[in-house]
């Protein structure tokens, strides 16, 4: 480049940077700052993989929920090898129904859910193929047929059917999270044992194969798992507490992943904690003792309830839990209290942008997010800040991903850019904002706070559109030199 225009664009830049231009005042003062302040709102809020998950075969309930539960059986997954009835399974659990009314499953396979007669719950092929290998119960857990879990060939053809699973409902809307099951009376990875009968659990090496299996076939859905074994905490796996409520269960599952433990069952090891688990992964679970649900939510036991929820951080219980029950207006009030704190609460706690912008410019928004629950947002959906016309026209929306899943509980700063378009035309505009399902591309969470629009989103101010000044034209004109001549 030749001197000449070097020395030029200097100057240029050194006015620009300045404000001051031959025959023009000093520049323009930059446009003042907007600060917003949102209220509140303290009333319950239903929103996606949060809340109770009463039982996906059954309601309508009730309370109003986001999720149901459902537990799959293998012998109704794959009545005949290789043959899996999804469409079986989806009318019984009512996947589309509950889709439409914006609920979404949670699934847990098993291989034995123990009942008070005599049956098994692997399928009659493979019962079979692995030679009958297995011990046929009828002890206080109840009756039922526990498989070998350590047989080869069961393994494989578990690998085989929960990569059925995966493929037909890792990417599927309708399906929030998988509970890991597969092991132990109701998938809870524990077998029964006494002075007179053992029921073999397998070996860490071994487990650690089943839950790969869920690894490969699931690579988008957040998985949770019974037990905080290291591959639970090496892969960001989330966790669930069926005994929760009881309150030495729930305090000895506190203590297992806050602090580890010597586990009997993962072949006599002392396992270490995970505890932060929940800061990338939900924890769930259910109420103990299903026919004592209603004293969960009486004056004398909510308190001790809601420590319970806080300590474990979570965002689910089910599919035990009082969702059906015919509640008086005390217990509603202490039901309502949990939920308030389950999960995660969101709001804007303050908000900044500049009260003007130029059309073609840009307009950086600063938010103070605020999460009043004990958990975190665990899909990386996007952050919608939009300008609306007065006709209710978006004309400029900038969507952002990797920020809902760093609100932790307490407040976060978050940063957003919405760029105008150039030929944008001067007025006032509301500034919106949103948490954006990726599966409707439309607004999908609640914020406690005032500012719900009919579309979903939130208004949160307005901002004034001008036409830019000779100034700011002098330093676009350079902006686009500098690009051309580099």
């Amino acid at each position: 480049m030749q001197m000449w225009m070097k020395s030029a664009i200097i100057g240029l830049a050194v006015v620009a940077a300045t404000g001051t231009v031959a025959g023009m005042a000093p520049g323009e003062a930059a446009a003042d700052e907007v600060t917003v302040a949102p209220r509140e709102l303290t009333t319950v809020l239903y929103n996606p993989f949060m809340g109770f998950a009463p039982p996906a075969d059954q309601g309508p309930y009730r309370q109003p929920h986001k999720l149901v539960y459902a537990v799959v059986t293998w012998r109704e997954l794959e009545p005949e090898r290789g043959r899996y009835d999804f469409a079986g399974l989806e009318r019984r659990f009512k996947l589309d129904e509950w889709g439409r009314q914006g609920v979404r499953v949670i699934f847990r396979f098993v291989a034995d859910y123990a009942t008070d007669k005599a049956h098994r719950d692997i399928p009659d092929w493979l019962y079979e193929e692995i030679g009958r290998d297995g011990i046929q119960y009828d002890e206080e857990v109840g009756k039922g047929f526990s498989p070998n879990y350590s047989n080869e060939t069961f393994i494989q053809r578990h690998k085989e059917a929960i990569a059925a699973l995966g493929a037909r409902y890792d990417k599927d809307p309708r399906v929030a999270f998988i509970a890991l099951g597969s092991l132990g009376h109701w998938g809870e990875w524990h077998t029964y044992s006494n002075d007179t009968m053992n029921i073999p659990f397998p070996p860490m090496a071994t487990s650690d194969r089943y839950v790969k299996h869920y690894l490969e076939a699931f690579p988008t859905k957040r998985l949770l798992m019974r037990r905080p074994y290291p591959i639970a905490g090496g892969h960001g796996i989330g966790l669930y507490n069926d005994m929760f409520g009881s309150p030495g269960a729930t305090a000895d599952f506190v203590d297992w992943f806050e602090n580890g433990y010597l586990s009997l069952l993962a072949g006599d090891v002392r396992l270490p904690g995970m505890p932060d688990f929940w800061k990338q992964a939900p924890s769930g679970g259910e109420f103990a003792n299903a026919g004592q649900v209603r004293s969960y939510v009486q004056n004398g036991r909510v308190n001790e309830v809601l420590q319970m929820v806080e300590r474990s951080h979570v965002s689910w219980l089910g599919p035990s839990s009082p969702a059906g029950l015919e509640v008086n207006a005390a217990e509603q009030a202490n039901m309502d209290k949990l939920l308030k704190r389950m999960g995660y609460r969101l709001r804007v706690a303050e908000l900044s942008y500049p009260e003007s912008a130029v059309t073609g410019g840009e307009v950086p928004v600063s938010l103070k997010m605020r999460n009043d629950g004990v958990a975190s947002f665990y899909y990386d959906w996007p952050l919608e800040v939009a300008l609306v016309s007065g006709q209710g026209e978006t004309v400029a929306s900038e969507r952002v991903t990797g920020l809902a899943q760093t609100w932790l509980p307490g407040e976060t700063a978050s940063h957003v850019v919405v760029r105008l378009p150039s030929r944008l035309p001067e007025g006032l505009y509301s500034l919106r904002l949103a948490l954006v399902d990726p599966d409707t591309g439309r607004p999908g969470v609640e914020f406690a706070m005032e500012g719900k629009q009919a579309d979903g989103r939130y208004e949160l101010g307005s901002l004034q559109v001008r036409m830019p000044g000779a100034l700011e034209r002098l330093r676009a004109w350079l902006a686009g030199l500098g690009k051309s001549l580099t």
